[in-house]
């Protein structure tokens, strides 16, 4: 029997090499392009804006009504508003990834979006820091971005202990009054378990520590918060017609913020949905 021996030349060794790894970079490639182009939908302006500062905001092919930041998000096709959400909606357009808050929708939805074989990431939103943080690890991990979690998480640390600093060094706590309307005829003051604890965040104190959820604004009770600051969502200033309206409000121009001029207004979303943008949100207050 004779015996054929074939002795491969360095020449041609490197040309295999060469092409071994050109057929691996193109996997790489071809990889990392499925991933981009996986189709999302977010119901929540909190994961919406993670899932946008992850990287895949261009990914987003539909989303919800409260997502209204980064702008663009509002021309985007909208899947309705929390209980008006259905499953069907969403199944129509062919998301292989629905990244949602938890309870945000009515459970039966998240059921029928499971049954369609439609991946699922949902979070729970507990409006805190640590939270924040939570959230966006565990949709970088799911939408395979871990290495653009760590980063951002990292940049939000950073800009939490440069804030806590800052606070540290202020001689004194300002007190403060939430409120949310919409017009002058439906005042309500925001207390705790509303959202707007950031303002621990900034190192402010709520001028109505005592209060759970939203009550209605009354002159007298008003007056006795004696707030430094009044802090409005801006949709919500507009409505009542400004600043100067707002100085008008029964009961404000009796208080230190009235007297002073101190009325704040800030984006509601931001300031409320505990997202990417929360500590920035702080910052201004």
């Amino acid at each position: 029997m004779e015996i054929v021996c074939t002795i491969i030349s360095s020449t041609c060794f490197k040309r295999m090499l060469k092409t071994m790894r050109l057929t691996l970079i193109t996997l790489l490639f071809v990889a990392t392009f499925t991933i981009k182009a996986q189709k999302i939908v977010t119901a929540g302006s909190s994961v919406t804006e993670i899932v946008c500062s992850l990287g895949l905001c261009d990914n987003i092919i539909a989303t919800d009504r409260t997502s209204t930041f980064p702008p663009h998000m509002q021309g985007l096709p909208s899947i309705g508003y929390r209980t008006g959400i259905t499953a069907e909606g969403i199944i129509a357009m062919a998301p292989d990834f629905v990244v949602l808050e938890k309870d945000y929708v009515k459970p039966v939805v998240v059921e029928q979006l499971q049954s369609a074989k439609i991946k699922i990431v949902e979070v729970e939103n507990l409006h805190n820091f640590e939270n924040t943080l939570q959230r966006i690890q565990t949709i970088a991990t799911a939408l395979n971005k871990a290495t653009e979690g760590k980063e951002l998480i990292a940049e939000l640390k950073q800009g939490q202990v440069a804030l806590a600093q800052k606070v540290a060094a202020a001689k004194e706590q300002p007190t403060i009054l939430c409120v949310f309307n919409r017009g002058v005829g439906n005042m309500m003051v925001a207390g705790k378990t509303t959202g707007f604890d950031i303002i621990n965040l900034a190192g402010l104190a709520s001028a109505t520590p005592t209060i759970e959820g939203y009550k209605p604004l009354n002159t007298e009770a008003l007056i006795t918060a004696n707030p430094d600051y009044i802090l409005f969502f801006e949709s919500g200033l507009e409505s009542i017609g400004g600043k100067d309206a707002a100085l008008k409000v029964p009961g404000v121009a009796q208080t230190t913020a009235g007297k002073k001029g101190q009325i704040i207004a800030l984006d509601g979303v931001a300031l409320t949905n505990w997202g990417p943008r929360v500590i920035e949100t702080a910052q201004k207050l």
